[in-house]
């Protein structure tokens, strides 16, 4: 249970930064004289990071001991969210977000890969444990951002509290014991993975995490758009956070009561009406509160769950969690990237379609693997 505890403390330190990113975007531009087109790139960059990280690392946590590496990328994720706030060129402040992107694919692979480790078939309520973590972090990274929007320099007290928190998360990982070398043997079979699955599964993540990323990066500025103050915006995009935390604690229960593949079609179906509530109706101030908080709660037991159903299916090692991570990674690098190309020229709604559209083909990317005659008991 300690492990489990170390590697729930490492995934809140990694929602911390991913969830820092939205709610500074606007203080970012200032900061560089950048336009909302040009500021975008930072989700390219990091998730260009993510995606690099999580090819080249993803096997490290197969073959040597975890936790130095975890705490390594806890430190590096630190340190550059350190220099965050002294980064006036674009060039230099993506070069950073990249970075942070390799950390925190180094932290998602590991956690995800050593939770596996420790509690092996038995690991569902506990990797939901663990994405809930990630939850907490995301929701408490804007509520931190709100805090200090009217200091003098909101920006670097912002960034520089993040960082303080996540060294001693990482000094803890540094002195707690990883879990043997020999236990990765039943993970790491000699059979080649099967193509069609991995495809089918990197492409639900990467509409998917696409969907959610694209809510957790612009939710902030839609909001704004719509005419919130930049306060009450950031407190609705912590709502968010709020309710997606709270969606992901009851996945903690859900994955014991109920069908793995009846949650993940319940709760994508959910988020896409969510999601057409916004692009149909008006934006009154009910609207944009609702919606956040809608939209946190449904998706929130999706990506859990459906690496759950990969470890059912396939079985997770640190390699093929790895796989599973580009697609997602380069979901929540296009997505968000494509609605900041649009989201001056064509409106703010650009947000809502995008999570509607990407949602649309993680279902039929579900479809494809749950019909598959080989599978079909595991998906039960």
């Amino acid at each position: 249970m300690r492990k489990t505890i170390l590697y729930s403390l490492a995934f809140i330190a990694l929602g911390l930064g991913s969830g820092s990113l939205g709610p500074t975007l606007p203080a970012l531009a200032a900061q560089t004289n950048a336009e909302m087109k040009q500021i975008s790139n930072l989700f390219i960059a990091r998730s260009f990071g993510t995606m690099i990280g999580s090819w080249l690392i993803g096997r490290f946590y197969d073959r040597t001991a975890g936790h130095p590496l975890l705490a390594v990328s806890l430190l590096a994720s630190a340190v550059a969210l350190a220099l965050m706030p002294s980064a006036t060129l674009l060039p230099v402040l993506l070069a950073l977000s990249a970075f942070i992107g390799i950390a925190a694919a180094s932290i998602n692979v590991g956690g995800n890969a050593l939770i596996v480790l420790v509690h092996g078939e038995r690991v569902r309520p506990f990797m939901s444990t663990l994405h809930f973590a990630f939850g907490l972090g995301g929701f408490l990274a804007p509520m931190l951002v709100a805090q200090f929007v009217h200091h003098a320099n909101s920006l670097s007290v912002t960034y520089w509290s993040l960082a303080l928190i996540i060294v001693p998360v990482a000094l803890l990982t540094f002195v707690s014991p990883s879990p043997a070398l020999h236990e990765h043997k039943h993970l790491d079979s000699a059979a080649p993975l099967p193509a069609l699955m991995i495809v089918l599964f990197a492409t639900f993540f990467f509409l998917e995490v696409g969907a959610e990323a694209t809510v957790m990066g612009w939710y902030f500025s839609y909001a704004a758009e719509r005419g919130m103050s930049a306060q009450t915006a950031a407190y609705v995009n912590s709502s968010f956070w709020a309710a997606f935390t709270v969606g992901r604690l009851a996945t903690i229960w859900m994955t014991v009561r109920f069908n793995v593949v009846t949650l993940i079609v319940t709760h994508l179906s959910v988020t896409m009406l969510i999601a057409l509530a916004l692009l149909i109706l008006a934006p009154t101030p009910f609207i944009l509160w609702f919606g956040a908080i809608g939209l946190g709660l449904a998706v929130a037991p999706v990506f859990p769950n459906m690496f759950g159903l990969a470890q059912r299916m396939l079985g997770l090692s640190g390699k093929v969690t790895g796989f599973f991570l580009v697609g997602s990674s380069a979901g929540s690098m296009f997505w968000p990237w494509l609605t900041g190309q649009f989201f001056k020229s064509h409106g703010p709604q650009m947000m809502a379609w995008v999570v509607v559209l990407n949602l649309l083909g993680a279902l039929a990317a579900l479809a494809l693997l749950v019909s598959r005659p080989s599978h079909a008991e595991t998906a039960e």
